[in-house]
């Protein structure tokens, strides 16, 4: 059975393999190379994309998605049975009950994220 944790470790871990992907293109790449480097993400998105879904596309970087790679790993992190404190949840730790009954905001929104980029309704 695939818990909350694992929803949220697989899409960190998605998300941080994506990434490196994607750096290692942006650096070897010869696309990259009419653009900038410091905005050459951006840039060649926004150039081979165009309108709002290049414009998208182009604030999500290779460092942003680290950087949510890592909010989904700390928010696993801080909700294990081991280390969760919050209010409402067991003494051992969060149950990991249905959404609606969670305690904790961040949880709720780690685990959308953490869905959407797993492709789970």
């Amino acid at each position: 059975m695939t818990t909350p944790a694992d929803e949220l470790r697989t899409a960190a871990q998605t998300l941080m393999d994506l990434a490196d992907t994607a750096q290692e293109d942006l650096d070897t790449n010869d696309y990259w190379e009419p653009y900038p480097k410091a905005t050459a993400w951006r840039d060649g998105l926004t150039n081979g994309m165009g309108g709002a879904s290049g414009d998208l596309a182009a604030v999500f970087s290779p460092t942003a998605a680290h950087a949510l790679a890592k909010v989904l790993r700390e928010t696993e992190a801080l909700h294990t049975p081991t280390t969760c404190h919050h209010e409402g949840c067991m003494p051992h730790g969060c149950e990991w009950c249905a959404d609606e009954d969670w305690p904790c905001a961040d949880l709720r929104n780690a685990l959308a994220v953490a869905r959407q980029l797993n492709a789970r309704p």
